[in-house]
């Protein structure tokens, strides 16, 4: 999809890899988005394809410090607003304008909120022992099952249960604390 939509006289590669990069990690975000504000997926795949165009052209525009999937989905926004009103002309019925902002500014929230999270986890696993940690990264990486886990580490599994649930909870704890201090309500 994104090698059709692309110019390919642009000589600058560089830049070609960036916004390929960019786009892919947030390409599914930006479909559920879209999939939120417009009736059917048909719909929200021609606003994508359309999105992608308008990111492409004003690529250059785009501050690299700040995270890509907001910047992208000002776009997105901005597309389903201009194929409402075009499906609007045809007698299509769609949302109202007011309950589409108010979508994409919860959407925006979401985003704050899922980093805000992110950081706050990161930050709550340094708190925690390493052996703890390790448990964590074990349990979440494998790709086996508690009891193969629990075999793995020699231990049983409800006693492997016990473990993992105290340290979900230490972590929701400091989580919930750092959310509530960084203003956020869960």
């Amino acid at each position: 999809m994104l090698s059709e939509s692309m110019p390919s006289s642009d000589p600058d590669t560089s830049r070609q890899i960036q916004f390929t990069r960019h786009f892919s990690e947030a390409e599914n975000a930006m479909k559920a988005f879209a999939f939120s504000l417009v009736p059917n997926r048909a719909d929200a795949d021609d606003i994508i394809q359309e999105t992608l165009k308008s990111l492409w052209e004003h690529f250059g525009d785009y501050d690299p410090q700040r995270p890509f999937l907001p910047w992208a989905n000002r776009f997105v926004y901005r597309q389903v607003q201009m194929h409402r009103r075009s499906q609007t002309t045809r007698g299509k019925y769609f949302f109202n304008d007011e309950t589409i902002e108010q979508l994409a500014s919860d959407s925006d929230d979401s985003f704050e909120q899922s980093q805000a999270m992110e950081k706050a986890l990161q930050r709550c696993l340094e708190t925690i022992s390493p052996r703890q940690r390790e448990l964590i990264e074990q349990r979440y990486t494998s790709k086996g099952t508690l009891q193969e886990l629990a075999h793995q580490l020699g231990k049983e599994p409800d006693a492997l249960y016990k473990m993992l649930q105290r340290v979900r909870e230490a972590l929701h704890k400091c989580i919930s604390k750092r959310m509530i201090r960084e203003g956020y309500s869960l």
